[in-house]
């Protein structure tokens, strides 16, 4: 049986259907937090919302060791793991959206107005994920030409059409 140490990057090996309940999924990647009796912390990265992540305790046979985490980054990681508590954050955030999806913006913020978008513009999501909660969103003019493609909140957008 594989021996983990803390920060090895690994992959979930098998479905597990207490943590697929919380969006962790057979193939889903993360890094050994915490070494522990049985099962081990792991801090998994949602492939679908880059930047979001949960935590969860996997014995060692359920996990596939797929490298070493960067030399170049592991103090940065150590500092995360240690500013956020597991307990909190269990699970993926949920998505409600999904590429393809025509939307409109809800509400009106500073940073969408400085790339010409307002409440109440519509638009198309043309990337497969998010990134750090937000879906870049391709606005066009009445011509069908896109003057603007900018990072918008999931909360800020309606689906129109899917």
């Amino acid at each position: 049986m594989q021996k983990f140490e803390p920060y090895d990057q690994i992959t979930l090996n098998k479905q597990i259907d207490e943590l697929s309940k919380r969006g962790i999924n057979k193939g889903c990647r993360g890094t050994i937090a915490e070494i522990g009796d049985k099962k081990n912390l792991v801090l998994f990265h949602n492939r679908a919302d880059i930047g979001d992540y949960a935590f969860a305790w996997v014995a060692d046979e359920d996990l596939d060791y797929s490298g070493k985490y960067p030399e170049w980054l592991l103090d940065d990681f150590i500092k995360f793991i240690t500013m956020h508590d597991p307990a909190k954050k269990l699970s993926f955030s949920k998505t409600e959206l999904q590429e393809y999806d025509y939307v409109e913006l809800m509400v009106e913020r500073d940073e969408y107005a400085d790339e010409g978008v307002h409440k109440g513009m519509r638009g198309t999501i043309l990337n497969p994920e998010k990134i750090r909660g937000c879906w870049q969103v391709y606005f066009s003019d009445e011509t069908g030409a896109d003057f603007a493609a900018v990072p918008v909140r999931e909360e800020d957008l309606k689906l129109i059409k899917r």
